[in-house]
């Protein structure tokens, strides 16, 4: 596992509010989870609906990823 791997797995697994996730992935990531945060607000979601549809969208890229462009 390259030191690069090793810092996504550190950020995905130990999240917290002032993660810099531009220092471990492209800046397109940035930009969309920006674009999904302002989808939530727009769609008056609650903390808890918001975080459900995030393990949502969580497990159905994990079930579509031989679809997806994952590098």
């Amino acid at each position: 596992m390259t030191k690069e791997d090793n810092a996504r797995e550190f950020y995905l697994k130990q999240f917290e509010r002032e993660n810099p996730v531009s220092a471990v992935f492209s800046g397109a990531t940035k930009n969309t989870g920006n674009k999904i945060v302002e989808l939530m607000k727009k769609e008056d979601l609650t903390y808890d609906e918001a975080y459900g549809s995030l393990q949502y969208a969580y497990n159905k890229i994990k079930y579509e990823s031989n679809f997806l462009k994952l590098q």
